[in-house]
C-alpha cells in the first residue's frame, strides 16, 4: 500500500493502534483496514513518529463511534 514508509512511525502506529485494540471500553475496535487508513492520514499530516508515542493523531480515522472517542479521551497515553 506504501513507498517508503518511516520504520520509526511504522512500529509507533502498531504500538498504537493495538494499545487502541486492547483498551477496554472500545466497542468498535480498529480493524487492519482502519489502520491502513490511518496511516495515510499521518503520512499526508507529516505527523512526527514521537508525536504518536504522546497522542494519537487523527484518531477519528481509527474510531468510527463518538464513544470511543470518548473512552480513548479519557484513557489518553
Amino acid at each position: 500500500h506504501f513507498q517508503d514508509l518511516d520504520d520509526a512511525l511504522v512500529s509507533q502506529a502498531l504500538e498504537a493502534f493495538y494499545w487502541l485494540r486492547n483498551l477496554r471500553d472500545i466497542e468498535k475496535k480498529p480493524s487492519t483496514s482502519e489502520l491502513v487508513d490511518w496511516l495515510r492520514a499521518l503520512v499526508a499530516g507529516g505527523v512526527e513518529p514521537e508525536r504518536i508515542s504522546r497522542e494519537i493523531p487523527f484518531a477519528g480515522v481509527l474510531l468510527k463511534k463518538d464513544k470511543d472517542l470518548h473512552t480513548l479521551a479519557k484513557n489518553q497515553r
